[in-house]
């Protein structure tokens, strides 16, 4: 795993909370070489089965398309930050 703290554990708690099935996973460029080992640790812990998005990403409004067509229960992206209302917007 990498040296930095993924929150894999807060992914299987939401993947228990919404006994998500099928689960797409998208990361960001360097943290790829990381997939297999969190698409194992996440089908261990859960009855998830796990997809791997490998296309590229821009952002956190990079959300691959068609995925419902997929049947995809939950999309979990790391890497992306939080967009935040501040005033005058």
């Amino acid at each position: 795993m990498p040296l930095y703290d993924i929150e894999i554990e807060k992914a299987i708690a939401k993947i228990k909370e919404k006994k998500a099935v099928m689960v797409c996973i998208q990361l960001p460029d360097g943290m790829k070489p990381y997939a297999q080992e969190i698409e194992q640790k996440i089908t261990s812990e859960t009855n998830a089965r796990v997809l791997i998005w490998l296309g590229s990403n821009f952002g956190a409004c990079d959300i691959p398309i068609g995925l419902n067509r997929l049947g995809i229960d939950l999309f979990i992206a790391w890497g992306h930050n939080f967009f935040h209302k501040t005033e005058g917007w």
